[in-house]
Parts: C-alpha cells; sequence; structure tokens
C-alpha cells in the first residue's frame, strides 16, 4: 500500500500544524502532498499544486529576499540528512484569486526522511504563518498612545478625587463610603494601568525582537542595504556594505533625513524615483546608473550603482518603509572603459606599423623583382627538362608493368608504329614496317566501320579515339579483346602532326564481365520460373529486385513492389516482430529466418517462412541481403491440426488415469492397512508408472496450448519456499532411492503462476532423480538476488557435454547416450516457454561425468 493513503498517515499528517512534503530532487523540490492547515495557511485550498516544482507553485518572481534562505535550507538538508530550523523569513506568495500577491513572513522546521541505507526520499516541512505577528508590532504605537490617554484620565480623576474630599470632609460615613469607592476604582485602575503596562512591555519586546531580526538580516546582507522611513526619508539601519560607500560613520547618518545628509541629490533623479515608489507602492530598480556624491571630506566624486526600492506596507496598506539596496559598480564601469581606451590606442598602433611594413614590403619588392625574374627564366628551363625526363621514365615503367602497348600515327604520310608489345597484343612482326591495313586486318570484321568512324572523328574533329574491340591472332586464331585509347598531337618546328595513343589488353574485364551477365541472366531466367519468393536488397536495405512470384503472390507489379514496397500487407501481429528480426540481422550484417502472414491478392493471409542471406563483394565490402521466401500456410494448418489432436488425445487419456490413479491410491491405503508389504511395493512402483504417464501427457498438452497460444500465465500472490518443500515432500512419497535436501534462508513471497512454476519444479527434480545414482543427495536452493527469486536443482547424476547444453532446451530434443533413460524431451522445452513468459530466465551448468546444476530465475513481483 502507497503509505500516503495509509489511514495512519492521514490521522497524524492532517492535523492543525501546517505541513508539506517535498522530493529531494534539486532544484525543483516537487510537492507530494500537503495538509488541510498548509493549504489555507498558503492560499490554495481552490488550486491543487502537488506534483508541481514548489518554485512553480510559489513562484521565485514574487517571493521577496526569502528565496534565498528557503531554497538554501532544503539544499542543505537534502545533502545533509540532517534537520534544518530556518529563521524567520518574508516569502510573499499568490493570492487565493492568482490576482495579487500576499505579503507573508514565515518559520519553517524542515525534517529529512530517510530510508534504511539513510538516503533521503522525502523532506517534510512544518511552516508557520506569521505574518499577523509582523504586522502587529506597527500596533505597538497605537498601544503606547492609549496608555498616554490612560494616564492622562487617571491625573483627572485623582484631581477630582481630591475636590470630593474637600467638599464631604462635613460628613464622616459619607467620606468613608466615597472613599471606600475611590480605593475599589483605584485599585481597579491600577489593575487596569498594570495590564497596559505588560501588554506594551510584550508589544515593546516584539517589536525589538522584530527590529532585531530586521536589524540583523539588513546588516547580515551581502550588497548594500538601507531603510529610508517616510516621505522624509529618514535613514535607519544602514548597513556596513551602505556605509563604506557613502564613507560615513553609522551616527552621522542614522535617523537624518536622506536629502540633508546627502544635499548634492536634490538636483539628481533620486528623490523623485523614491517618491513614485511611497505614491505606487511599485518597485524600481536600475542597473548601472551615475551617480554624483559628495564625501566628508567635501570631494564630489561620480560612481556607478546597479540599485532597487522596495516598498515595505504599513497596516493601514500605505507605504511605510522603502528597502534601498545598493550595487556599488564604479570599478567594473571604469575598468570597462579603460578597456575601449586600451583597443583603441592598439588599433591605431597597429594600423601605423601596418603602414609601415607595407611601405617597406613595396621597396624590399621593388628591389628584389628584376633578380626574382632572371632566376625564374633560369629555373623554369631547368625544371622543364627535368620534369620531361621524370615524365619519360615514368611512362616507360608504366609501360613495362601495366601490360600496355603504344602507337603512333603519322596522317600525312600514313607511316604507322607500334611497340613492342603493341605488335604483340596484334601477332605482328617485331621487326617489320606496319600499315593501317595490316592492324585492321586482325580486326574482327564487323568491328572495322566502328573504329574507322571513330578514327575520322578523332583526326578530323580533333575527338578523344577511345575504342574497345575483338582482334583475331594471325597465329593462334585466338580472340583477343583491346582497347585502344589516343589523341591528336598539334604539329611543331621539330615534329609533324600525329596521332598518339595506347593500346591494353583487356580479354581477361571482358571475359569477366560476360561471364557475370551470363549469371545474371541465368539467376533470372531460375528465379522467374520458379514458386518461391525471391528479393534482392541493396547495401541501404532498399530492394532492387522481386521475381514474378511477389507479383503473383501480391497482385502488384514490379515497379510498384520497389516503389512502394511489400510490407503494409504483412498482418499486424507479425509486422512489428517479422522487422525487428530483419533490422537485428541488418545491422549486424547476418543470415535471418522470421515467420510472418502476408495478405495475398485475393485478401486472404498466407504464412511465408522468409530466410535471407547477406551479400559480400569479392573486396569483403556489405553489398545488401538476397531472400527467398515459402509458403508455409499448409504446414502451419497441419501444426493446428497435430496440435488440436495432441490436446484432444491427451484430454482423453488423462480421463482413465486419473481413474487408476484413484484406484492404485485406495489399494495402498488398503495394503498398509493390512501390512502387505508386497502388494504395497508394487502398488508404488504402479503409482510411479502412472505419475510418469500422466506428468508425459500433462506436458504433450502443455505443448499444445503454448504452440496454440492458449498456455496461459495466471499470476497470484504465493511463499514460494512453502511451495517447494510441498513439491519435495509429494516426491519424497513416491521415491526412496534419493535424499532432497532443501536451502531456503528466508521466506520467498513472489507473484507468479503457482501451478506453473511447480511444474518447471517437478520436472527439474525428476530429472534429478532420474539421472543421478541411486543412494545420492539432491539440493534445492531458493534465494533473491537483486528482486528476482533464484532457484536451483543440484544433483550428482552423469552430467551433460558441452555441445549438448545449447539444444538441451529445444522442444524434443534429447541427449543420444546410451545410459539415458526414457522420455520425449518436452520437460525441459516446456519449463523454458514458462519460466520465458515469466520474464525470466533458465539454464544449466554442468561436465561429463560430474553432475549437474539446473537453475531458474524469475522477477518476484
Amino acid at each position: 500500500m502507497n503509505f500516503l493513503e495509509s489511514p495512519l498517515y492521514k490521522s497524524l499528517f492532517n492535523d492543525n500544524v501546517p505541513r508539506v512534503i517535498l522530493k529531494p530532487n534539486v532544484p525543483d523540490f516537487t510537492i507530494v502532498d500537503y495538509n488541510d492547515a498548509f493549504k489555507e495557511a498558503t492560499y490554495t485550498v481552490e488550486r491543487n499544486v502537488k506534483g508541481q516544482s514548489v518554485w512553480v507553485a510559489y513562484p521565485k518572481d514574487d517571493a521577496n529576499e526569502g528565496t534565498r534562505i528557503l531554497s538554501d535550507g532544503l539544499h542543505d538538508a537534502a545533502k545533509t540528512g540532517q534537520k534544518k530550523m530556518l529563521p524567520s523569513f518574508q516569502y510573499d506568495i499568490p493570492s487565493a484569486d492568482m490576482r495579487s500577491v500576499e505579503q507573508s513572513w514565515w518559520q519553517a522546521e524542515i525534517e529529512p526522511i530517510v530510508d534504511s541505507d539513510n538516503s533521503v526520499i522525502f523532506l517534510l516541512i512544518k511552516t508557520e504563518n506569521i505574518s499577523e505577528r509582523i504586522k502587529s508590532n506597527n500596533d505597538i504605537d497605537s498601544y503606547i498612545e492609549r496608555e498616554k490617554i490612560l494616564n492622562r484620565r487617571l491625573s483627572d480623576t485623582y484631581d477630582e478625587l481630591a475636590l470630593s474630599n474637600q467638599e464631604l470632609q462635613a460628613n464622616l460615613e459619607d467620606l468613608r463610603t466615597t472613599n471606600e469607592a475611590l480605593a475599589t476604582s483605584r485599585w481597579d485602575l491600577q489593575n487596569l494601568n498594570a495590564e497596559l503596562e505588560n501588554k506594551i512591555l510584550e508589544r515593546t519586546k516584539d517589536l525589538q525582537k522584530s527590529r532585531l531580526l530586521l536589524q540583523n538580516i539588513v546588516s547580515t546582507a551581502n550588497v548594500a542595504m538601507t531603510l529610508l522611513k517616510g516621505a522624509d526619508l529618514i535613514i535607519e539601519l544602514p548597513n556596513h556594505k551602505m556605509l563604506q560607500i557613502w564613507q560615513r560613520p553609522f551616527e552621522d547618518v542614522d535617523g537624518k533625513r536622506l536629502i540633508d545628509v546627502f544635499p548634492e541629490l536634490s538636483s539628481q533623479r533620486f528623490p523623485s524615483l523614491l517618491a513614485d515608489v511611497f505614491k505606487t507602492g511599485k518597485r524600481i530598480a536600475m542597473p548601472e546608473v551615475p551617480v554624483d556624491i559628495a564625501f566628508p571630506n567635501g570631494e564630489m566624486k561620480l560612481i556607478y550603482v546597479d540599485f532597487s526600492y522596495d516598498p515595505i506596507f504599513g497596516t493601514d496598506g500605505h507605504v511605510e518603509y522603502i528597502l534601498a539596496t545598493v550595487n556599488d559598480i564604479t570599478a567594473q564601469v571604469e575598468g570597462y572603459k579603460q578597456l575601449e581606451e586600451s583597443k583603441s590606442e592598439l588599433q591605431a598602433t597597429t594600423e601605423e606599423l601596418a603602414a609601415s611594413n607595407e611601405e617597406l614590403s613595396a621597396t624590399n619588392e621593388e628591389l628584389a623583382a628584376t633578380n626574382e625574374e632572371l632566376q625564374e627564366a633560369q629555373e623554369s628551363l631547368l625544371i622543364q627538362n627535368e620534369t620531361l625526363a621524370e615524365t619519360e621514365e615514368s611512362l616507360r615503367l608504366a609501360l613495362a608493368s601495366g601490360n600496355l602497348g603504344t602507337y603512333s600515327v603519322i596522317p600525312g604520310t600514313g607511316k604507322f608504329e607500334l611497340s613492342q608489345k603493341a605488335r604483340e597484343f596484334y601477332g605482328l612482326p617485331f621487326d617489320e614496317e606496319i600499315s593501317w591495313e595490316a592492324v585492321t586486318a586482325a580486326v574482327v570484321p564487323e568491328y572495322v566501320q566502328v573504329i574507322e568512324r571513330a578514327r575520322v572523328k578523332a583526326l578530323t574533329k580533333n575527338e578523344p579515339f577511345d575504342v574497345q574491340y575483338p582482334i583475331t591472332q594471325p597465329s593462334t586464331n585466338e580472340i583477343k579483346w583491346i582497347r585502344v585509347v589516343g589523341k591528336r598531337v598539334q604539329a611543331t618546328k621539330l615534329r609533324p602532326a600525329r596521332f598518339l595513343g595506347v593500346i591494353i589488353d583487356i580479354t581477361s574485364e571482358v571475359e569477366h564481365r560476360l561471364a557475370i551477365e551470363e549469371s545474371e541472366d541465368r539467376f533470372r531466367n531460375m528465379a522467374e520460373a520458379t514458386d518461391v519468393l525471391i528479393a534482392v536488397s541493396d547495401l541501404n536495405g532498399g530492394a532492387n529486385y522481386f521475381n514474378n512470384a511477389w507479383t503473383r503472390l501480391t497482385g502488384r507489379a514490379m515497379n510498384d513492389l520497389l516503389k512502394s514496397g511489400w510490407t503494409d500487407l504483412i498482418h499486424l501481429e507479425d509486422k512489428q516482430r517479422f522487422l525487428n528480426i530483419y533490422s537485428s540481422a541488418f545491422a549486424k550484417k547476418e543470415p535471418f529466418s522470421g515467420e510472418f502472414r502476408i495478405s495475398g491478392v485475393d485478401g486472404e493471409y498466407r504464412w511465408l517462412l522468409a530466410k535471407g542471406t547477406p551479400r559480400f563483394h569479392t573486396d569483403g565490402n556489405f553489398m545488401g541481403y538476397i531472400s527467398s521466401s515459402v509458403d508455409i500456410t499448409e504446414l502451419k494448418k497441419d501444426e493446428i491440426r497435430k496440435n488440436d489432436f495432441i490436446g484432444m488425445v491427451s484430454h482423453e487419456l488423462k480421463t482413465p488415469l486419473t481413474a487408476i490413479s484413484g484406484f492404485v491410491q485406495v489399494l495402498q491405503a488398503k495394503a498398509k492397512k493390512t501390512e502387505d508389504n508386497y502388494s504395497l511395493l508394487a502398488l508404488n512402483r504402479a503409482y510411479n508408472q502412472v505419475k510418469k504417464m500422466t506428468n508425459m501427457i500433462n506436458g504433450f498438452l502443455n505443448v499444445s496450448r503454448l504452440e496454440s497460444g492458449k498456455l496461459l500465465i495466471e499470476k497470484s500472490h504465493f511463499q514460494l519456499d512453502e511451495l517447494l518443500k510441498e513439491l519435495i515432500d509429494e516426491s519424497d512419497i513416491v521415491q526412496f532411492s534419493h535424499e532432497i535436501k532443501l536451502y531456503v534462508k528466508d521466506p520467498v513471497a513472489i507473484f507468479a503462476d503457482r501451478d506453473k512454476i511447480g511444474s518447471v519444479v517437478s520436472n527439474l527434480l525428476s530429472n534429478a532423480v532420474k539421472y543421478s545414482p541411486a543412494g545420492t543427495s539432491i539440493e534445492v536452493k531458493c534465494e533473491v538476488v537483486e528482486d528476482k527469486a533464484l532457484i536451483s536443482i543440484s544433483d550428482q547424476g552423469i552430467g551433460i557435454d558441452a555441445e549438448d547444453i545449447e539444444k538441451l532446451f529445444d522442444r524434443y530434443y534429447r541427449v543420444n547416450k546410451h545410459h539415458t533413460v526414457s522420455g520425449f524431451g518436452i520437460g525441459l522445452y516446456l519449463s523454458a516457454e514458462i519460466i520465458e513468459r515469466h520474464n525470466g530466465k533458465i539454464g544449466v551448468k554442468s561436465e561429463a561425468g560430474s553432475g549437474s546444476t539446473f537453475y531458474f530465475e524469475i522477477p518476484i513481483q
């Protein structure tokens, strides 16, 4: 139960003392709860401020100087975990109708609430609105005036009594009576006078306390402050920082008019601003204001200040005081001005130096120009010669290492020059002159015209020559592919115009490209002929190919599939799950496999099994996926029919087994009664076999429910340690070969499906008995680890090989060992599914020949 809803908490919390609970979430301090007394004290009866930051519910901007006291107290209590008693402070808050701000004074006590780790979890604040007490101090003057009136009246009464004594001396009895009356009146008056004196004394003490408190606040402030009383601006309580700015001692200014102390202010705007505050009751604040002030030595000085005038209201609602706050920023302003002047001087100096440098630079440039021109001409010739030599050497190396040939044709003479490698490509002799006709004779005939057109364009239009074509070597009749690239070179004084270029053997590249094209055609033909849905995606995840099977299934043409995709056709229950499988595999560039339902062209949903394999380039770069999807709708229907059949058969078998179990238990009881040990032994074995058969049928039935989605997890609160003890006691009834020990340190309460968890534990206990030698012990441990219940069952059995552990929880998987006992391999599979549906984890630690420890953990809640 939430402690805020507890009746005991509400009874203790909702008393007459205003209380509020905050979260220690610095710096927001969120409001968790508050009582009715707090709502009345803070005018929030009609507002709900729970869940808000305390600074939002009661804005800092309206709060006056009390913000710092409250904020420091909250931070300190949250940090140290220690109780804080705050001094009285002013914190103005919005009125009930949110249209004005109420002047408010407070006393507060902050008590941190800690948990078992001594971490602060809440801040409990007890508050008291002392505004009326503060304001009542302003009424002391009226009480003093009343005392004076009463004293005058008392004096008049004494005079009247004296006259009466003179007039009534003749009558002694009347005089005695009168004296008694006067004595009574005097006694009453003395009592009244004493009472008034006590009240005045108390009020005077309160006034002194308030004045001391105000004096303490002003004197300890980090900025210059003083009070100015009334329209005459009488100086009261100037603090040390204010006296430093004024350069005057306290006794020279306290109780005197501001304009008398500083007559030079009469010609400045400050008296009028103060008058506006008294008139309007509104605060005035201005930054960086110049003030001309006279110091005691007669010196007039200009200073700069940031100041504010805050009105303080009396009980009649009029402004009684003004709190003047001043911050002397003269040093900052003068420093800024000096910085600006230094910048200007530095800039002027920099400009002068720049002008001088420019003149010197111009002179140097003129002197060096002639020498540089001469040197450049000579160096240019040397560089060109070196560059030409390097280029020729690089070209020779490139031709030698790159399997390139060169050629040169002089159009005017028809002379054709070929390098040795080029002659080798064409199968031409190395030591004879070659004509254009001899070169074209080796070209496959249908490409001759292509070459001729390109040659004419290169010669007449000065276009680049770049042609690929096959040639036949005369000696071997071998077909080779070559690429010929060339360019026309203009005539010079030393050499005529000519056509230069290179010849490249591209036979392997062409053959590779043709093989790829043939492979792609073969793949496309196979893909279009199959009923398997095949798709290819690129490295960004977008599809670039769908076969005809996709069109037949979805009714969408390939262009539509490439443009709009097909994921919108996936059943809503399967869509996100399959997309998550694909996205996860794509990010890791690994194969994926998943099942989903998709709507066909007829509107019916079909089950598809999709598998995808990543594609990689020969250089190892990822290229995308190729995926295939198979219609498994009929397999799914067969699986449903199989599950229905298993469920039906399991139900039918459970009925006679239940009857047999009942008969065996009756016969067991009868054999125990008659002490027929032989029959009892036989009946115990029969009961064990019936229980094994029942567990096996329940396993098949639960698997059937699991696969059909009907295995429900019905959670409830129960004691896990009590369940384990019950299951061990039941096991001890039907088996006598092993001692099962339970280790539980503390009771463990969890929220889970009691029957399903019991089924898991029973299966693990049964396996431990099956696969461990008789006479050995089995240990069952139960503990809580990080809000999870951890259960482990350890045996001293045959153990499990490492290669079998990974598949141990798969459906129908059984370890292939000659010494294993009978079973169908569904118990661990079903246990794993139950634990998974509890958001838990199951596993095993084992080595062959060293026993096994099966364990699982599930959340307590």
